[in-house]
C-alpha cells in the first residue's frame, strides 16, 4: 500500500514536471532561442538538443503550439484531464481550423483514452503522395498520382520506351537533376546587381557547404538558401567569399536581426 501511495505521489510530480517543461518550451518557441543554438526548428531542438524521440518531440511541439492559442490546455494536462497524445492528435487534425472549433473539439477529448481519441479522428484523410519504407537492402517508394498525372507519366514512358522502362526513367531523372548541381566552374560576376548569383556559383557554394546549413550547430539539409553574409542593404555583394548556405529558418532569423532598429 505504501508503494502505491509513493507511486501516486511520483505520478503527480511527473505531471508537474511535464507542465514546467511545456512552459519552458513555450518560452523557447516564443523567442526562437533554438536558432541561436544551431537548431533549425523547435522539433529539431527537441530531438537533437534534448534527446527526445521524434514521436515524443512531435507531441510536445504540438502542445506548445496549441497552447499558444489555448493556454488553459497546459493546466488540463497538468491535472490529467487532457493527455499529451490527445492534444497532439487534435493538433494534427485541427491546426488550420477556427479557434472555436479547436476549443470545442478539445473539450470533447477531456478524460478520453488514447484509443477513444484516435477513434474520433478516423474520418478519411488525404493520402500521402509518396510513402517510403526502408529495409536493410533496399528502399521501397509508393507513389500516388492523380489520373491526369498518371496519364502524363504514361505518355512520357511511351516516348522514352526505346531506351528506358519506368524504373530507368526515374533513375535517369534523378541523375539528371543531381548533375545540374555538379557544374561549379564559375566566373566572377560582371553584373552590378549584388543579388544576382549564377547557377554555377550557387552550386559551388552549396558543394563547399556540404549541402547543409552552415549556421554553427545546425545540420539541416532541407530548404537551403544561399545567403549574403554581409547583407546587400549594408553593402554586401555576390562574391563567393560573401556567400554562405543557411536553412530557411536561420536565414529568416538572421534577416530579422539585421532589420531590428539600433
Amino acid at each position: 500500500m505504501n508503494l502505491h501511495l509513493e507511486l501516486l505521489e511520483l505520478r503527480k510530480t511527473e505531471k508537474r514536471i511535464t507542465s514546467k517543461i511545456l512552459d519552458k518550451l513555450q518560452e523557447m518557441e516564443n523567442c526562437k532561442g533554438y536558432l541561436k543554438s544551431g537548431y533549425s526548428s523547435l522539433f529539431d531542438y527537441l530531438v537533437r538538443g534534448l534527446g527526445y524521440s521524434e514521436a515524443t518531440a512531435y507531441q510536445r511541439q504540438a502542445c506548445v503550439r496549441l497552447a499558444r492559442e489555448i493556454p488553459e490546455i497546459k493546466q488540463k494536462i497538468d491535472n490529467g484531464i487532457l493527455s499529451l497524445t490527445a492534444v497532439s492528435t487534435a493538433y494534427k487534425h485541427l491546426r488550420r481550423k477556427p479557434l472555436d472549433e479547436k476549443r470545442s473539439t478539445l473539450k470533447k477529448l477531456e478524460n478520453k483514452s488514447t484509443r477513444d481519441v484516435k477513434r474520433m479522428f478516423l474520418e478519411p484523410m488525404k493520402p500521402l503522395k509518396v510513402k517510403k519504407s526502408e529495409y536493410s537492402d533496399k528502399v521501397c517508394l509508393r507513389l500516388e498520382l492523380t489520373h491526369e498525372q498518371n496519364n502524363r507519366l504514361e505518355r512520357l514512358k511511351a516516348l522514352k520506351s526505346h531506351k528506358w522502362d519506368l524504373e530507368g526513367l526515374l533513375v535517369e531523372w534523378i541523375d539528371k537533376e543531381l548533375k545540374s548541381y555538379e557544374n561549379i566552374k564559375f566566373k566572377r560576376s560582371s553584373s552590378k546587381n549584388p543579388r544576382q548569383i549564377s547557377n554555377r556559383l550557387r552550386n559551388y557554394v552549396l558543394k563547399k557547404a556540404g549541402y547543409k546549413c552552415q549556421f554553427p550547430g545546425c545540420e539541416s539539409k532541407h530548404f537551403l538558401q544561399v545567403d549574403h553574409i554581409f547583407p546587400v542593404k549594408i553593402g554586401g555583394d555576390q562574391r563567393q567569399s560573401n556567400l554562405q548556405v543557411l536553412c530557411a529558418q536561420h536565414n529568416q532569423w538572421k534577416g530579422s536581426k539585421f532589420s531590428m532598429p539600433n
